[in-house]
């Protein structure tokens, strides 16, 4: 009997634990004419090594607070509406570049995703 009371308490516990959530200090918000990113747009999506391209954010909103990264690559202008990015040797394949756009109405984000070859 003890050892099924046991059994029951370990797997509340562990359901618990299992459901519980961690809290995000991030507001995230449905788009709106408040905040929005409606399109990332790059000049090019295949680029060869070195190359440089233009990834411009088209957003609605006031008080755009800008915020990009990417998982490989560099970038120039990254708190701004419009990056310069480009990939080295090391980047070669797909690369995800992600714009986060925040104002007083709380962030949104949205990926591109750009393939970098020899």
């Amino acid at each position: 009997m003890k050892t099924r009371n046991y059994l029951l308490l370990l797997s509340i516990l562990l359901a618990v634990n299992l459901f519980s959530c961690k809290k995000d200090n991030s507001t995230y918000v449905n788009p709106s004419d408040n905040l929005a990113i409606d399109s990332l747009v790059a000049t090019k999506r295949n680029i060869i090594v070195w190359e440089e391209i233009y990834i411009k954010a088209y957003t609605r909103g006031k008080n755009l607070k800008f915020n990009w990264s990417a998982n490989h690559g560099s970038m120039e202008g990254r708190d701004s509406s419009m990056v310069k990015y480009w990939g080295c040797n090391s980047c070669i394949g797909l690369n995800t570049v992600q714009c986060k756009v925040s104002n007083e109405y709380g962030t949104v984000s949205d990926t591109i995703m750009i393939n970098v070859y020899q």
